[in-house]
């Protein structure tokens, strides 16, 4: 059974996690929300790059993981190559915006990515796609962790952020995937996509199945979110 990690700043790694559970049970699950760090979107590359080697060298000390899972289109976009190269005897799964599913669907100029100004920066596929439409909202992520509990509260927020005339939203922050009920009734028309179910078939791909237990652990920096981080996960 693969001890399998997955690194977010906070609720968002939990909706990659329910999916790769669903695709993929057979796995000793660890998911690492680095709350002290929350937000990624705002620290630069750098930044990035000693925070995780810190916190990989960390985790390694009591899990011994053989696959990492960026479960952040942030750390994906900007420190999954440094990663690969120091740590080569893991296997590095990236978290992208769910670009590709989308231009099957509709043309560029129709989808608009929703991320953070970093991973709008430094992503290779929005790079590539120059008419994909990209909006940073550096502050949603945290205001979706500070509010688990009533995320109705973001619906003037969406509002007042989210304009224009466009047929698909990328929901390029694995947070956004827990207001994904709020952009629908905002937008009704609007098609949603995410990046779960693409990080899952990819983790699958290295998975020798074997009908074990599995196990699913949560591990975060803030032990006061630990609560609403299980009863999100169990709840939605």
């Amino acid at each position: 059974m693969k001890n399998v990690l997955l690194i977010d700043s906070g609720s968002g790694g939990i909706n990659i996690l329910k999916e790769c559970v669903h695709v993929c049970p057979y796995c000793n699950y660890l998911l690492f929300c680095d709350a002290l760090n929350l937000p990624y979107g705002n620290k630069s590359k750098e930044e990035l790059i000693d925070i995780t080697k810190k916190n990989l060298n960390r985790i390694y000390s009591f899990f011994k993981f053989e696959i990492v899972i960026l479960a952040c289109n942030t750390l994906t976009a900007t420190v999954i190559d440094e990663m690969r190269e120091k740590y080569k005897n893991v296997i590095f799964v990236g978290t992208v915006p769910a670009i590709k599913p989308a231009l099957i669907d509709f043309k560029e100029e129709d989808i608009l990515v929703l991320a953070t100004e970093s991973t709008i920066k430094n992503n290779k596929l929005i790079k590539k796609h120059k008419n994909v439409r990209c909006l940073a909202l550096n502050d949603l992520a945290p205001l979706i962790d500070e509010n688990l509990d009533n995320l109705d509260i973001l619906e003037p927020y969406l509002e007042d952020k989210i304009k224009g005339d466009f047929k698909a939203i990328v929901l390029g922050c694995t947070h956004y995937v827990a207001i994904s009920k709020l952009f629908k009734k905002i937008l009704p028309n609007i098609t949603l996509y995410d990046s779960a179910n693409g990080v899952a078939r990819r983790l699958k791909s290295y998975i020798n199945y074997e009908k074990e237990e599995f196990q699913v652990q949560l591990f975060c920096d803030k032990t006061e979110n630990l609560g609403k981080f299980w009863y999100y996960y169990f709840n939605t």
